[in-house]
């Protein structure tokens, strides 16, 4: 089903992964572009001991259901990477339809979580996207996102797999790197954030190639880049982790229109199941226009986050009192009000720590300001503090 190439990123993705959990430090050292085919996964490799590779084994088991074929045997004996592709690659061969594909959530409005679909609604969804092709059969997919996540998995590794496609990486390069390897009749794949970095290199050559936009809101400003970067198409795929797609547009401003495998309704079903959106629709006949979320995320580097969601972890912290979150640029910031008697230098770095381990990247603030209270305006509302000095924390 999926060809061994896909098959070595999946692996190379997962594992990182994973090893970014575990052994950060280590993970900091050791970057899969860095690893070669015969890279070892145990300790005289990646240093995953017999413990951490079961660790290791489990993480594969809840994203492509291992258990299903039984290659989760040999992994753990063979902990070599390209065994592990080969082993994965046959595993697709032989997994039925009906298992279940786990992919996690990024993690900027909470912990992340697990979410599972069949794989057999997978293969629907990118089905119906080739039989009302929006794009001609590309020549070659080019994938700037990584192919565990569900926009990933379905764009990079099976799309490409159904059309019998090569795909070219640059999930891992530099924004410059699209510009030098863009050709004719590629299918890009990236998301709003990465096309924003990406596309100011490209050359405007007009080379007919074409992109495919998904995980965050396409500002309108998107098509007009692309165009001057000489894409010939852009389109924009409505979707969550939750759901999988759900609409189409190819223009800014248009209405998305829902997939034709889904069925119309508030929320659209698939299979007589509802999709629960995490949006407020409104709906035209078989369209929709996105009007906002409904738990108040904002967008941050291309990333849905809630302040509230950041600022209830903060407040978890037995040494803060109270925290507010806000955006500034595009990363986020907060204001800390310490219990008594803590020091701010002290607190901060246990602070960091904590939304290291909880929360994803855009989710973890890059600046802290600390006072004895939070930061209030002539009406008394939680405001900006950068324009003012900060309130002391003695008395």
């Amino acid at each position: 089903m999926i060809h061994h190439d896909q098959a070595l990123r999946l692996c190379k993705a997962v594992i990182f992964e994973t090893l970014l959990r575990l052994f950060p430090d280590r993970a900091r050292r050791l970057h899969p572009a860095q690893w070669g085919a015969a890279m070892r996964l145990d300790e005289d490799g990646l240093g995953f001991d017999s413990l951490a590779r079961i660790d290791l084994v489990s993480a594969f088991n809840t994203r492509f259901s291992l258990q299903s074929t039984g290659v989760e045997d040999y992994m753990y004996i063979q902990p070599q990477l390209d065994i592990w592709a080969d082993l994965l690659e046959e595993h697709f061969r032989l997994l039925p339809t009906a298992a279940a594909m786990g992919f996690f959530t990024s993690g900027s409005t909470g912990a992340p979580k697990i979410l599972f679909h069949p794989l057999e609604d997978l293969l629907a969804e990118i089905d119906v996207h080739i039989a009302h092709s929006f794009v001609d059969r590309p020549a070659r997919i080019v994938a700037l996102v990584p192919p565990q996540h569900i926009y990933g998995f379905l764009f990079t590794v099976l799309l490409p797999s159904r059309l019998k496609v090569s795909v070219l990486d640059l999930s891992e390069k530099g924004p410059g790197a699209l510009s030098r390897h863009l050709d004719a009749g590629d299918l890009v794949i990236a998301t709003p954030h990465l096309f924003a970095r990406a596309l100011p290199f490209c050359s405007g050559k007009p080379l007919s190639a074409h992109a495919l936009s998904s995980t965050a809101p396409a500002p309108d400003t998107l098509w007009t880049l692309a165009r001057r970067a000489g894409l010939a198409s852009l389109t924009e795929i409505y979707g969550s982790s939750e759901t999988g797609g759900v609409g189409t547009r190819r223009s800014a401003g248009a209405l998305f229109r829902l997939l034709p495998h889904l069925d119309a309704g508030d929320p659209p079903t698939r299979n007589g199941q509802r999709l629960d959106l995490q949006d407020h629709l409104s709906w035209q006949a078989e369209q929709f226009r996105v009007l906002g979320r409904r738990d108040h995320a904002i967008q941050i580097g291309g990333h849905n986050v809630s302040m509230a969601a950041v600022a209830a972890t903060l407040e978890r912290h037995p040494h803060v009192a109270q925290a507010y979150v806000r955006p500034e640029g595009e990363r986020i910031k907060a204001f800390v009000v310490p219990c008594p008697g803590v020091d701010p230098l002290v607190l901060e770095d246990t602070l960091r720590s904590l939304m290291d381990a909880e929360h994803a990247p855009a989710a973890r603030p890059v600046s802290y300001a600390f006072g004895a209270s939070l930061p209030r305006n002539a009406l008394g509302k939680v405001t900006d503090w950068s324009n003012q000095m900060e309130m002391p924390l003695g008395g």
